[in-house]
């Protein structure tokens, strides 16, 4: 787990208003810098310039990057308004948060920002005839970047509003957090055996999220203390005022208490970042929501039972790369996840709204059926519950017999007894 500090940077770093400012200030930079770099051009260069060409051409920069950039945020705008209806909202989280809309943004209103400043400073007297020929030349660089950016942004418009290329981003998101979580299932702490009373409670001020939790900070306050805390409320858990955060083996004073407050980061939203039920949460919904009646569309959520099992086959796989006894926080004791919660996350929604289809009940039994052979510790009895309940939900639903013949007999091997 990251600390709060690293947490925070990484928060910020991803937002489009910090990239949009970077590029901004280093496009008023290049345009200030121009009259120092103007003594070591080349005088053959410079008598080739026609004075004022360099002011011309940072108007037109100017003038055709101010509509570009409007142009592209409309579209952004619409595009996170399409995959919000299409996918799911939670899902224009992964959009907002792509790095080649946020590059392309960034660079035309770059591109604008550099234009304008070098046409004030030009204005002002500022360069030389020498810096008018830099400015010439960083112009050139300038829409240089921006047509490489411009053609790479149609084609990635192009894909935008794919429902396919939504779901396939969320799930590189999923995939990233849930790897992470399974290389440290309890965040580095240690498992709830043989730990001493934990008599003390410590709850949060308000009803929140929790989006991030600092383990460092709580291994070091549980140190200094000569204690141990538990946790309580990992990421993703909803706190009140009434709910533990967490307990602590010692009675904790206020500073103590407030600095365990502190190493939880809540908000109102669940973050994606460190949450990997959140993950899977987000994509079972954008597969509840393909087989609602008024979009009724089977093949999504197929696409979804097989994203899912990619997903939950990767936290299999990544976790038998790790010794579970690697503990990085030994004062700190931390829930895990279980199999039951993946499936839970991963399917609960879908063995619902899938039960009057049956091709993509099939696609869940086969789902489980292969999940169930990974030998992942609890996975073949996850999978049989799963298995049993879509079949329950099944037998209500479906209007013939045979439908639910082929179902059972796609489920077969997945512990008959829990699945009849």
């Amino acid at each position: 787990m990251t600390s709060r500090l690293d947490w925070l940077r990484a928060q910020i770093t991803s937002r489009f208003w910090f990239r949009v400012s970077l590029y901004g200030l280093l496009a008023v930079l290049a345009a200030l810098l121009a009259t120092w770099i103007a003594p070591i051009v080349p005088e053959t260069l410079t008598e080739r310039i026609t004075e004022g060409t360099a002011r011309e051409i940072l108007k037109i920069l100017a003038s055709s990057m101010l509509v570009v950039a409007t142009f592209s945020l409309g579209t952004m705008v619409q595009a996170f308004g399409a995959a919000a209806s299409l996918a799911t909202p939670r899902a224009t989280r992964v959009l907002i948060d792509d790095p080649l809309s946020q590059n392309v943004l960034s660079t035309f209103l770059g591109a604008f920002v550099f234009s304008i400043v070098g046409i004030f400073a030009q204005s002002f007297g500022y360069y030389s005839h020498a810096g008018d020929a830099v400015m010439l030349l960083a112009a050139g660089v300038v829409i240089t970047l921006v047509i490489t950016t411009l053609f790479g942004w149609l084609d990635h418009l192009a894909n935008m509003v794919r429902l396919g290329d939504i779901i396939a981003k969320v799930e590189s998101r999923a995939d990233r957090v849930l790897r992470d979580r399974a290389a440290s299932p309890r965040m580095g702490g240690v498992a709830p055996d043989d730990t001493p009373p934990l008599n003390w409670t410590i709850a949060a001020n308000e009803a929140d999220y929790v989006r991030h939790l600092d383990m460092a900070a709580l291994q070091e306050i549980a140190e200094a203390a000569g204690g141990v805390i538990e946790v309580e409320c990992p990421p993703g858990s909803m706190t009140d005022i009434i709910r533990p955060l967490a307990r602590t083996s010692w009675e904790a004073s206020e500073a103590d208490a407030d600095a365990i407050r502190d190493a939880f980061t809540t908000g109102r939203e669940r973050s994606l970042e460190e949450d990997p039920r959140y993950c899977l949460q987000v994509m079972a919904e954008i597969g509840s929501r393909a087989l609602s009646p008024g979009v009724n569309d089977p093949g999504t959520a197929i696409a979804i039972v097989a994203a899912q099992q990619r997903l939950l086959t990767a936290w299999a796989r990544e976790r038998a790369r790790h010794d579970p006894a690697d503990i990085t926080f030994d004062r700190v004791i931390a829930p895990g996840l279980t199999p039951d919660d993946l499936f839970e996350d991963a399917f609960a929604p879908l063995l619902r709204d899938a039960a009057p289809n049956v091709e993509v009940g099939l696609r869940l039994q086969r789902s489980f059926n292969a999940l169930a052979r990974l030998g992942h510790p609890g996975y073949a009895d996850a999978a049989a519950k799963s298995s049993g309940k879509a079949l329950r939900h099944a037998a209500r639903a479906l209007a013939l017999s045979e439908d639910h013949d082929r179902l059972t007999g796609a489920a077969e091997g997945l512990a008959p007894e829990t699945a009849a």
